[in-house]
């Protein structure tokens, strides 16, 4: 699972790194609650359906389908947060409740469900086979990082007695980004991971092309 994890993250940091250049004047959406979810699922579509990306186009996709994919999220967080009530035993189906948020935005945009249908279809991805990856890709990877970095930029400064302030602005960057863009495009390529291990009739790996149809 690690090693799974590791490269999904590497296809979110490539990801955004091939196209930075196009994603810079829309960086503070992607930024943003939701919205933020919705175009990188857009955007990344667009890649894997024709190799390029139409950024604008991709604004107004993600704009129309963030009403829905928003209903779809608060239902799950307020699960979540319902959970984080039950003292200890809250806490395995919150985290459950929230990898299920997760993929709303992926079902909205590859396979165009919301409402029950998308929750279901939510529900089902981040089980069975597909939640030690989740969780991995989602808790577990991100928090081993941020450690990481925090332990190299305190190593590092420590060692050479100066660096602090720097080390600690790179620090909070990097992790502002895997907290943000960077798991939100992460969160798109473990659905693409997903899904062909929940394989059926009704599952997809490929877009749909009217998936991300203006």
């Amino acid at each position: 699972m690690f090693a799974a994890s590791v490269a999904i993250w590497r296809h979110a940091l490539g990801f955004q790194l091939r196209h930075f250049p196009r994603l810079v004047p829309v960086l503070p959406l992607l930024v943003l609650p939701v919205l933020g979810d919705a175009l990188q699922s857009v955007l990344i579509a667009q890649e894997r359906s024709g190799g390029a990306i139409d950024v604008p186009r991709a604004v107004r996709e993600a704009l129309r389908v963030t009403p829905r994919l928003a209903a779809m999220k608060l239902a799950f967080e307020g699960a979540a947060l319902a959970w984080a009530f039950v003292p200890i035993y809250g806490i395995i189906p919150g985290m459950r409740h929230r990898l299920y948020w997760a993929m709303a935005s992926n079902v909205i945009v590859f396979e165009q469900l919301s409402g029950e249908a998308g929750r279901a279809r939510c529900r089902l991805l981040a089980e069975a086979d597909g939640l030690p990856l989740a969780l991995w890709t989602l808790v577990k990877l991100p928090a081993m990082l941020a450690l990481f970095l925090l332990v190299l930029w305190l190593g590092v400064a420590t060692a050479l007695d100066q660096g602090y302030s720097t080390g600690l602005f790179l620090w909070l960057a990097a992790s502002f980004w895997v907290a943000s863009p960077g798991s939100a495009a992460a969160n798109t390529f473990l659905y693409l991971e997903i899904v062909p291990r929940t394989a059926g009739d009704a599952v997809r790996a490929e877009l749909p092309p009217s998936a991300i149809r203006a």
